[in-house]
């Protein structure tokens, strides 16, 4: 009987955690014995569920008892009903029917919550809080939601230095080898060594603007300029905004001009 009650309650929560969406993130960023924990979890509350609806019968057949029981008509009688221990003591090819209705409950319960269940067929507005909600724990993935959701431009460097400036298309990000992020770029190149300086080598944005491609453009569209990029190659990424890197650009020289004409010795803040 144990051996049963174990057996429903992991395949309920494997079953849940597979299926639902939140819960199908966390299993993916969970490792170790912390999977069988976070399985067992939503296993047990299918469990408890179907245990509280044993519950509610006996509860109720318990006042229907009592009530029948205290009826004019019964009280010549010697012989109480006692419908609710009649269902506790019910068995079914051997086995405590009670038990058998439980777990039959929590079964049914698990297949509503991942097949049936209204809250599945979310729409586009409740997909998105969704994912921001499950993204906003994750300094990477927030920034990659972001750029997806309101159109900003993402700034990439790589471990070899190579840099890419574009809009993000896609992103997956499961804590898993093949973890990407699929960039359409504008501008890609790649950082000197000795001064950090961004070299551009590919400016896509005026190639882009001068044979009239779009994301949508026939025979050529920017989808065929995109960038597979893997998550662990992936050195730093920021949000992009060409206005303010305009501006960092100006203010360069002065930074460097400051810091020369610095004395040696002073150590007064330069801003």
């Amino acid at each position: 009987m144990a051996t049963a009650v174990f057996m429903v309650l992991m395949v309920c929560g494997y079953w849940y955690t597979t299926r639902n969406v939140s819960t199908r993130f966390k299993l993916k960023r969970t490792f170790g014995w912390d999977v069988y924990f976070l399985v067992a979890l939503y296993g047990c509350i299918f469990v408890l569920q179907g245990v509280m609806v044993i519950a509610l019968v006996y509860l109720l057949l318990w006042g229907i008892s009592i009530g029948i029981n205290h009826l004019p008509e019964m009280q010549a009688i010697p012989q109480h009903v006692h419908y609710h221990r009649d269902f506790i003591n019910w068995s079914f090819l051997g086995i405590q029917a009670p038990v058998v209705i439980m777990l039959c409950v929590s079964v049914l319960l698990c297949l509503f919550r991942t097949t049936w269940s209204p809250g599945l067929r979310l729409n586009t507005a409740g997909r998105r809080q969704l994912y921001k909600q499950l993204t906003s724990a994750n300094g990477v993935e927030g920034i990659l939601y972001q750029c997806m959701e309101q159109g900003d431009m993402v700034y990439i460097t790589l471990n070899s230095h190579r840099v890419y400036i574009g809009m993000v298309h896609t992103a997956r990000c499961e804590t898993s080898s093949s973890d990407n992020v699929v960039v359409i770029p504008m501008i890609s190149g790649y950082r000197d060594r000795n001064t950090q300086q961004l070299v551009v080598e590919h400016n896509y944005a005026a190639y882009y603007q001068k044979h009239w491609i779009t994301p949508v453009s026939e025979p050529n569209n920017a989808l065929n300029f995109r960038k597979v990029i893997l998550l662990n190659q992936i050195e730093s990424l920021s949000l992009f905004d060409p206005a303010t890197a305009c501006g960092f650009e100006k203010l360069a020289p002065i930074v460097e001009r400051t810091i020369e004409e610095k004395a040696p010795g002073d150590r007064t803040p330069l801003i």
